[in-house]
């Protein structure tokens, strides 16, 4: 995990890097001199207007957006915006998407500034749906409560707005962009499924660099994992570590249920509990005199232990007690992140690879949306960032992905009843 991978300076010679500053006068002269080149190499009207909302939108991002982003230092001393992992993919994820579909709309004969328009429409529709899907889910997490008691509506909506943290749900900005997208191409008379084909191994791909950026950044994390050799610890500024705080983890020692009974299941290796003789495996009978019932309370008299002091009585009758700062890492996690990317990449190079052997528009499409539901079920039965829903075991994403799947087979149904071939490649796609 990295969340920050280095700071951006606020200021340079004595002037603002941000707002009206050096990055939007830069900002400027390289659009215009962008501009002005494609001009010169004679490309079309219609072409350089699809490059302006972009221009236009960095433009305003520098300028109003980004200056509320430096971040200070306990003294008041700007360090600048931080540039963290998580937006890095972000934009990896897109620029590489993005190029890996014009590629392929250039070679069906599709022109690739419908694709930059229609990633466009995509990209701010997928990003207000999956912020929008993961702030209604955890909504009470991005409240901030003033002195008075009150909604502090500032602090709150900065929250809203700071997606380089991450908190993005991928299927968020699937329920939002595809529509987005449905809508372009309706809108310029291109074949949807068609199109569908064509970007289908990107969405895969930028699934699996988003990933990468949730790494980097911690969230997404998987189960407690203590006995595979692959299991990966996150250091204490993580979401890891602090879900683990809250079930005690700041003794030292991790504790489950086995066979009925609570029982030591890890132990920092190089905290005081360790020293004091605690060790996996032993049966607890007591937490600081107080008899356990469960594990539930278990975990709450570590958790609530004054001090940092610990006293555990083991059913054979042994008392350890220790006293020790938290451990500097979480327990042992599964690193569902890259097994997601792992995942996604291989599906990526699959959906890649099918592509000149479909029978019809649509294929590519529907192998996507039928592999990554599946695929994703099984990842969210080793997560543990998310509770189930409605009553039961599922979470929001298991249950997305089963509707996700129905929906698939009523696509493979469509699909089949249409005639062999393709409308690709286009002869004049304007």
């Amino acid at each position: 995990m990295r969340s920050v991978l280095f700071h951006i300076p606020a200021e340079l010679a004595g002037y603002p890097v941000f707002g009206l500053g050096w990055l939007l006068g830069v900002w400027l002269a390289v659009s215009l001199a962008i501009l002005g080149w494609l001009a010169i190499q004679g490309r079309p009207a219609r072409e350089l207007a699809s490059y302006i909302p972009f221009l236009l939108i960095g433009a305003v991002v520098i300028a109003f957006l980004l200056p509320g982003m430096v971040e200070h230092d306990r003294a008041g001393v700007p360090l600048g915006i931080p540039v963290r992992g998580f937006g890095v993919m972000l934009m990896a994820a897109t620029v590489l998407s993005v190029g890996l579909a014009a590629y392929r709309a250039q070679q069906m004969g599709i022109e690739p500034d419908h694709i930059y328009t229609l990633a466009f429409c995509m990209f701010v529709a997928g990003i207000v749906g999956a912020r929008l899907f993961f702030v209604i889910q955890y909504w009470p997490e991005f409240v901030a409560i003033g002195p008075d008691k009150a909604i502090d509506w500032a602090t709150t909506t900065k929250k809203l707005f700071n997606v380089t943290q991450g908190g993005l749900v991928v299927y968020g900005s699937v329920l939002a962009g595809l529509p987005a997208g449905i809508w372009y191409l309706r809108k310029h008379r291109l074949p949807v499924l068609a199109i569908g084909d064509v970007i289908a191994p990107s969405m895969a791909l930028g699934q699996a660099l988003g990933r990468v950026g949730c790494f980097l950044n911690g969230c997404c994390f998987g189960g407690v994992c203590l006995t595979a050799p692959y299991a990966m610890t996150f250091p204490a500024s993580s979401p890891p570590y602090a879900d683990h705080q809250v079930a005690g983890w700041s003794s030292g020692v991790w504790l489950n249920e086995v066979g009925g009974r609570v029982a030591v299941a890890y132990v920092d290796p190089t905290g005081g509990a360790a020293q004091a003789g605690v060790q996996a495996g032993q049966s607890v009978e007591r937490i600081g005199g107080t008899q356990v019932g469960s594990l539930a309370q278990a975990r709450e008299l570590l958790l609530a232990a004054s001090g940092g002091s610990y006293e555990l009585e083991t059913a054979a009758g042994a008392i350890h007690r220790w006293n020790s700062p938290p451990p500097s890492r979480s327990v042992p996690i599964h690193a569902t992140q890259l097994y997601a990317a792992v995942d996604a990449g291989l599906l990526a190079l699959l959906l890649w690879a099918y592509f000149p052997f479909r029978r019809r528009d649509g294929e590519v499409f529907a192998l996507l949306v039928t592999l990554h539901p599946l695929s994703r079920f099984v990842l969210e039965l080793i997560r543990s960032d998310e509770p189930g829903q409605f009553g039961t075991q599922l979470t929001i994403s298991q249950l997305l992905s089963l509707a996700i799947l129905a929906g698939a087979g009523v696509l493979w149904w469509y699909i089949e009843r249409q005639p062999r071939g393709s409308a690709l490649p286009l002869v004049d796609s304007r």
